[in-house]
């Protein structure tokens, strides 16, 4: 696609911006214009813009000023005998004075601006569909590792039809109805999956999303949309851009990869036939963007990922969640974990941590070991063992358990088993109808739930080995087992139900190197224990062709190395070059590519159908957010205020002319949607004013109006200064 602002700075955008709100504010003013011509008000003034300081032009025509104000983000439209003040209300008794007019009239002339930016919205957006709008089709391509739409059992490929019965069309759309649950909150997924033998068939998923992390929280199950072949930046890593300078560049369409065709739509494809190749050259057919020429050049790969650096590091405890598993076994947060030792036969020792991952690991290995189930099965009692797993959410989430049974708890009768959800750890060896009666040896305990009594059976303890550096007093005595550490904690692992894994209730750091493995990588090439011990290690990259390992750390004052960032540099063994992949490295061609994109112009009926079923989705859409905001689903700070016109800018300026189109309806029909909400100084706040004159069959008393329109304008500012306060702290944080 040719970019429709090639190349736009700043500065532009904001001129872009300026322009595009003017234009609209002029189309809701003319809105009021043209109803008060039509109802026989006089308009004493029509500006663009604000004529601050007397800086304006203006040209007197038939009794109305006309002009272009010296401030352009705004205009007004001034009506003899009407002030937003009440008490600068200058009444002639004039028939042309909007006070004169009856009510009809009135609301006519107010509604103005709403009517003329929703038929603008509409008009605009007929013609961005004939035009062809860009959108993300609702097909899922890369799914997070653990995130919450992998656990659940989502699959690459998957189109979501419907989310929380509301039809989905587009990707944004999913999105935003996902979004809009509330961070952390559950949905219902309804997607179309094409089986091994090509068939199409629906299912369900009940998925509980997480925060995402980014603006205002938002929900989020951790799935991608599909990629297409187009690439949209290159890394910004002066190795690899000055290797990819005249063979690559921003929109180039990649074709193949390695002599495999890559199809639209599938830019996936791209990492993945590329993920076990660390320290090879890719061979990439392009179609250049700027000429459609194909061509084909060698790029080289990023490579990512650790190997056994013989660094053994603490994990640092940043926060500690109350009532959790280490709460209650008294870790804290500043507290260095250095080693775990998990109870069992197969625990396979004390366990030291070469990163966070290691740690989560270890974690998740002390939970849901296999465990013996006492059933009842008529007058028979049997005995099966099972290991309890995390299954996808399928059916009530309040009934599924970690044996994948549904059921409720009936007394001392114990566990009534309903239904075995398939491919359990209980099918084939419960029945409907039979009963959970113990477990583990042990009847089932009152007053816990089946999950609850499940996880207290089938898991095992760890022995967390901590160096905590004491504010008072004489430190405890280092333990013999551990010599960095200087206190035991044990504690058992909690299923958390919202991330589906076993966790402990921290948060952790990677922690300062505590020991160095003797004859390791670190102690022969990187000077051992005696330079490295309390330093952090911050970066790992490997040069293109892994013939060296660069590292980045951070050492404290006083270091042989010096204190601060440093990097260090060294050959990369040759047991990792030799095998790269073997030893878990991974490599990835350092782009991003777009999203995948679908574009169908329609003719003008079917334009004006999709404009239409857009528009209402559109004027809806600004309900829902302030109705979520209202019951507290969405924090404040997911609002976007003016600075997110820059960014909105940006993406028109990637995604085509049809798109800026859309961009313009959806500001012009939320501006009209705004404005009708019940603030006094607001259209909507005088309609009200009118509703409430046809009531009590008489103006309401200046003293309410007065009271009214100072609130509401102390409400509006308040609202906006917080808006754009949250813009520029999510702009500083990156955070969108």
């Amino acid at each position: 696609m040719i970019d429709f602002l090639p190349g736009i700075g700043a500065v532009n955008q904001a001129l872009i911006v300026v322009a595009a709100f003017s234009a609209l504010i002029f189309v809701h003013e003319l809105g009021h214009y043209l109803a008060a011509r039509l109802t026989g008000v006089k308009v004493e003034r029509f500006f663009v813009g604000f004529d601050i300081f007397a800086l304006s032009l203006e040209k007197e025509w038939r009794g109305t000023v006309y002009g272009i104000g010296i401030l352009p983000l705004g205009g007004y439209c001034a009506l003899a005998g009407q002030n937003d003040d009440p008490r600068k209300e200058r009444r002639t008794g004039s028939p042309d004075e909007i006070q004169a007019k009856p009510l009809w009239a009135r609301g006519l002339v107010f509604s103005g601006g709403v009517l003329m930016n929703f038929i603008f919205g509409f008009l605009i957006l007929v013609a961005a569909f004939m035009y062809g709008i860009p959108f993300i089709p609702p097909v899922l391509g890369e799914l997070e590792p653990g995130g919450p739409a992998a656990l659940h059992g989502f699959r690459s490929g998957d189109r979501i039809v419907r989310v929380d019965g509301r039809n989905i069309e587009s990707f944004e759309e999913a999105a935003e109805a996902i979004a809009l649950s509330g961070a952390g909150g559950e949905i219902a997924v309804e997607l179309e999956r094409r089986d091994d033998a090509g068939n199409l068939r629906q299912l369900t998923i009940r998925v509980k999303g997480r925060a995402s992390g980014g603006r205002g929280n938002l929900n989020s199950i951790g799935a991608e949309p599909e990629r297409s072949r187009r690439v949209g930046g290159i890394i910004e890593d002066a190795v690899f851009a000055d290797a990819l300078a005249g063979k690559l560049a921003v929109n180039d369409e990649i074709l193949a990869v390695n002599g495999v065709d890559i199809p639209e739509n599938q830019g996936q494809m791209i990492q993945s036939l590329l993920a076990r190749r660390p320290g090879e050259d890719a061979v990439l057919k392009i179609r250049r963007a700027e000429d459609g020429a194909i061509r084909e050049v060698r790029a080289p790969l990023e490579t990512y990922g650790e190997w056994d650096l013989g660094l053994r590091l603490g994990v640092e405890i940043a926060g500690v969640l109350p009532g959790g598993p280490a709460d209650l076994a008294g870790l804290r947060p500043g507290d260095l974990v250095t080693a775990a030792e998990i109870s069992g036969p197969k625990s396979g020792g004390i366990r030291r941590f070469a990163n966070t991952q290691q740690f989560m690991e270890a974690v998740s290995e002390a939970a849901l070991k296999p465990v013996d189930i006492l059933l009842k099965r008529g007058g028979e009692t049997l005995t099966v063992a099972a290991t309890p797993r995390l299954e996808a959410n399928i059916g009530d989430p309040e009934r599924d358990t970690l044996l994948g049974i549904e059921g409720l708890m009936q007394g001392d009768d114990g566990f009534h088993i309903e239904r075995t959800l398939p491919g359990s750890p209980l099918e084939g060896l419960a029945r409907e109808g039979d009963f959970l009666v113990g477990l583990a040896g042990r009847p089932l305990p009152r007053g816990k739930s089946l999950r609850e009594a499940v996880e207290a059976a089938a898991t095992r303890s760890i022995r967390l080995f901590v160096r905590r550096n004491p504010a008072d007093g004489v430190p405890p005595a280092p333990l013999a087992e551990v010599p960095e550490a200087n206190l035991a904690i044990r504690l058992s692992p909690r299923v958390n139900s919202e991330h589906r894994r076993p966790m402990i209730g921290v948060d952790l750091l990677s922690g300062p190197v505590t020991s160095v493995a003797p004859g390791s990588f670190a102690d022969l090439s990187l000077g051992g224990a005696a330079r490295l011990v309390g330093s952090r290690l911050v970066a790992l990259q490997y040069s293109p062709d892994l013939s060296s390992t660069i590292l980045r750390f951070v050492f404290p004052a006083g270091s042989p190395y010096g204190g601060g960032l440093k990097t260090l540099v060294a050959e990369t063994p040759e047991a990792i070059r030799s095998d790269p992949a073997a030893a878990g490295l991974r490599s990835r061609l350092p782009v991003s590519l777009k999203t995948a994109e679908d574009i169908r112009p329609l003719p003008f009926a079917a334009a004006l159908v999709a404009a239409g079923r857009k528009w209402v989705d559109l004027s809806l859409m600004v309900y829902r957010v302030l109705h979520k905001l209202a019951i507290r689903t969405l924090p404040l700070d997911a609002v976007g205020g003016p600075v997110q016109l820059f960014r909105i800018i940006k993406i028109a300026d990637d995604r085509g002319f049809a798109y800026f189109l859309y961009v313009v309806a959806l500001i012009s029909v939320n501006l009209g949607v705004c404005n009708l909400l019940p603030f006094p100084v607001l259209d909507g706040g005088h309609l009200i004013f009118l509703l409430i004159e046809w009531l009590i069959g008489g103006p309401p008393p200046r003293m309410l109006r007065d009271t009214a329109q100072w609130i509401g304008l102390a409400c509006l500012l308040a609202l906006m200064l917080t808006v754009t306060g949250y813009d520029i702290l999510h702009l500083l944080r990156g955070t969108g």
